[in-house]
């Protein structure tokens, strides 16, 4: 049994959304794989390992922690000994600066220096993927991007396939829950925020649930949200989904409160971000999120039953004491946390395939934090089971909402079978918090 990840990832809008206008696509990795360097980086006492994430030009905020995600969990192991004898170097942290061309250029550079493998990997447009994949590296990171499934040797933190007009059934599953009967649906005009929002309508239409409005055309960054709010209230809509990034988002609930629309159940799938609801609780106040980890607030609460998220907010505050929690930085984390688990179930013979081979042989993985991967699926298709977690703003504060008793997941079908309503699945038995 596998279960699919969230579609859309917080900051994934965002970066896709405002600085992806311009970007340029990258081509395919086609068939050609290279094992040449296939113990590059392995030496007898250490690893060698570096990463690519933005760090600079528009949107370094968002994906910069990946890397403290990365180190923190790296030095917490080479704390404890390293892995089978050898400790772990995170030697290249490279800058990318958000550009599609000078991600390729450094997934090379980090060939040409010998890494082993690429652990920490967050960047508007993975255009290196191609490269990395056409020389076998096992690679890691935020999985928000299309190219984590152009090879078996590319791993996401919440898996590597992606389906941004077919997403699972959550929305409609939030809306039936509220009692919601007239969706409006907010997207900018750029392609992955348009197709986000459509699967969203489609998912909405599937079952019954009144698309009343629906504005794909707006441009980034989002300024002035006046006449669709206004065109919303006119067409007595009572839940928003947006596509939007999360300064769009913020735009929107402003208008929404000035135009006594504030009670109106808000959908993002941007905003799960600690420092945005500190500093904008008023205005984040009810909105719901969805995100594919257990929630940080839960490793906190109830340290007992999520162990490892509690380990993550412990470790990441002993290393990185000035961060605060984020998807960037649990993704980097979860990529090192999959990382180690392969090299330590291949022992001391390492190598690149041997790794890659070991890791996909995971039918369950699920690292304390994730829903299960099944790696034998996860490069190329989704299904039967999606298991996400929602999280509602109250008073400032990101309140797990939903799940069961057995888990913080809600777990739905998927695909949904012809119903008028969303049908729920039994969490599988190695969910975390089970």
């Amino acid at each position: 049994m596998r279960t699919a990840p969230r579609l859309s990832r917080a900051s994934a809008l965002l970066a896709l959304a405002v600085a992806a206008g311009g970007l340029a696509a990258c081509g395919n990795a086609g068939n050609s794989v290279s094992n040449s360097g296939n113990t590059n980086g392995v030496t007898s006492n250490k690893i060698v390992v570096g990463g690519i994430a933005s760090l600079t030009g528009p949107l370094p905020a968002d994906f910069a922690p990946v890397f403290d995600g990365v180190r923190a969990y790296f030095d917490m192991v080479n704390a404890a000994g390293g892995v089978n004898g050898r400790k772990l170097d995170f030697a290249y942290g490279l800058d990318d600066g958000s550009n599609p061309q000078q991600d390729t250029v450094q997934a090379r550079a980090l060939v040409s220096d010998g890494v082993f493998a690429v652990v920490g990997v967050a960047t508007p447009s993975f255009a290196g993927a191609s490269y990395l994949a056409s020389n076998n590296v096992p690679t890691f990171g935020y999985n928000i991007n299309p190219e984590w499934d152009l090879s078996n040797s590319l791993f996401g933190s919440e898996g590597s396939y992606i389906d941004f007009e077919h997403p699972g059934a959550e929305p409609a599953f939030l809306a039936e829950r509220v009692h919601a009967t007239r969706v409006g649906i907010l997207a900018y005009n750029v392609k992955q925020s348009q197709q986000a929002c459509i699967g969203l309508a489609n998912v909405m239409k599937k079952f019954h649930i009144q698309v009343a409005f629906e504005d794909l055309s707006i441009s980034p960054p989002a300024s002035d949200l006046t006449a669709d709010v206004t065109r919303m209230q006119n067409a007595h809509v009572d839940f928003v989904a947006s596509c939007l990034d999360l300064g769009g988002n913020l735009v929107l609930s402003r208008t929404l409160q000035g135009k006594g629309m504030g009670s109106v159940t808000q959908y993002w799938y941007d905003g799960y971000d600690e420092a945005a609801v500190r500093q904008n609780a008023a205005l984040m106040n009810h909105v719901y999120l969805l995100i594919g980890h257990v929630p940080f607030e839960s490793g906190q609460t109830q340290p007992k039953k999520y162990p490892a998220m509690a380990l993550y907010l412990r470790e990441l505050k002993k290393y990185y004491p000035g961060d605060l929690p984020s998807e960037a930085s649990i993704s980097g984390w979860v990529s090192a946390e999959m990382f180690v688990d392969g090299l330590r179930k291949i022992g001391r013979d390492v190598t690149r395939q041997r790794l890659i081979d070991a890791i996909n042989s995971e039918t369950s993985w699920t690292g304390g934090i994730v829903a299960p991967i099944d790696w034998k699926d996860e490069h190329h298709s989704l299904g039967p089971i999606d298991c996400n977690a929602f999280v509602q703003v109250r008073n400032g504060h990101f309140v797990p909402v939903f799940g069961s008793s057995k888990t913080v997941f809600t777990c739905l079908k998927y695909p949904q079978p012809s119903s008028h309503h969303v049908l729920t699945a039994a969490p599988p038995p190695d969910i975390p918090g089970a």
